[in-house]
């Protein structure tokens, strides 16, 4: 049994570091690094460190609740950058918008009504 649970720690870690995109790695002509995705009231922003790229390098969208942003790499191929998965029922997607600043790429997605909380009234 204890070599069983070993191998589900180890199996639980690799899925954990596959997820975990805290570190720094070379892509194309720059460096993508760590993604942060913030709660607001009205919107979720994710943000994600690409430096050494302009914005018409960096292409983004969504498809079948993908979220994708591809960067180019040494041979102008588009190379993924981020890939998370978004529920469509809680987000607008025609509404989300993008900037690039200082090699910080903001993504803002904004909440669809379905994901905004509805006070109710206790009498």
């Amino acid at each position: 049994m204890p070599m069983y649970s070993q191998l589900i720690n180890q199996i639980e870690n690799a899925f954990h570091e596959g997820f975990s995109d805290n570190s720094f790695r070379k892509l194309g002509k720059g460096y993508v690094g760590p993604l942060e995705i913030k709660d607001e009231e009205d919107f979720y922003l994710i943000k994600k460190v690409i430096v050494g790229f302009n914005s018409n390098e960096i292409t983004a969208n969504v498809r079948k609740s993908i979220l994708k942003v591809f960067v180019k790499n040494e041979k102008e191929k588009p190379t993924d950058a981020v890939s998370l998965r978004i529920d469509t029922d809680y987000i607008d997607a025609t509404k989300i918008s993008s900037k690039l600043k200082n090699g910080i790429l903001e993504i803002k997605l904004p909440k669809s009504e379905n994901s905004k909380t509805v006070k109710i009234s206790v009498e």
